[in-house]
């Protein structure tokens, strides 16, 4: 249990929190990035030191892409479908000594659906994808966020998929959230710095899960997750109703299992 809090402690620099979390269970992860040719990777470095006295990018978006612009390891791309998207970085930091930004919102990635994601910049970063939906804080968040819906069903045997019956209302949603932080205090879990409104994880010495609340149409939002665990009967039987949550899906040995 050490071993894992420890690996969720939040790190001044963002890569070497993301491979501790990454490199037990995959030492390959930090091989597998591809940097931007040398002339994108000096401009990115420059943007970087220009970015002391006037932030205009989250600096997360710009030391990811200096390891990672045209290849990610999967981290993104496995979890969201698509490509980190490296943006015409000269249109957004045209002038440092004008706060004037020349675009309000940051392309970070573009998925196989043809959906793009962006870091809003008129509402504190936050990402969001077409539509105007947000699925999370920042920049920052959605790595390490990205990070445990790749990689942490390789710390357990077993996972299954979860989701609710119907779309929650806004007071429906105050209520789950509620329940899941009794459910997290009753199961002695600890939570990680990277949640937010979006997504939860947590974890204890047996079992982890995390959840996605993902805003819809007409005020709707919509709540599914992952629960890890080496007793998956224990999980169905005992731990998702007490979220009050149905098992959709199930991993048996390499198989996937659809659930009614």
């Amino acid at each position: 249990m050490q071993m894992r809090t420890q690996m969720f402690e939040k790190r001044k620099d963002l890569m070497e929190g993301l491979s501790a979390y990454i490199s037990p269970v995959d030492p390959g992860w930090r091989g597998r990035l591809i940097p931007p040719e040398s002339e994108k990777l000096e401009e990115l470095q420059m943007y970087l030191e220009m970015q002391k006295e006037n932030p205009k990018v989250p600096e997360s978006y710009l030391k990811f892409a200096c390891y990672a612009a045209e290849g990610d390891g999967g981290l993104l791309s496995d979890v969201l479908l698509g490509e980190f998207c490296l943006a015409r970085l000269p249109e957004i930091i045209r002038d440092q000594n004008n706060n004037e930004l020349f675009v309000d919102e940051l392309n970070c990635f573009w998925n196989e659906m043809d959906v793009m994601y962006f870091i809003d910049k008129k509402n504190d970063d936050k990402i969001s994808c077409e539509g105007g939906f947000y699925v999370s804080s920042s920049f920052e968040n959605l790595l390490f966020q990205c990070a445990v819906q790749k990689f942490e069903e390789r710390y357990f045997s077993e996972y299954l998929g979860f989701g609710y019956k119907s779309l929650l209302s806004f007071d429906q949603k105050k209520v789950l959230d509620i329940t899941i932080k009794e459910f997290i205090k009753k199961n002695q879990m600890q939570t990680v710095w990277f949640n937010d409104e979006y997504f939860l994880f947590a974890y204890n010495q047996e079992y982890s899960f995390w959840i996605t609340q993902t805003e819809c149409p007409k005020g709707k939002i919509s709540a599914s997750g992952v629960f890890y665990g080496n007793d998956i009967d224990k999980i169905q039987r005992e731990l998702l109703p007490q979220i009050g949550a149905v098992a959709s899906w199930v991993i048996e040995g390499d198989q996937l299992k659809r659930l009614n």
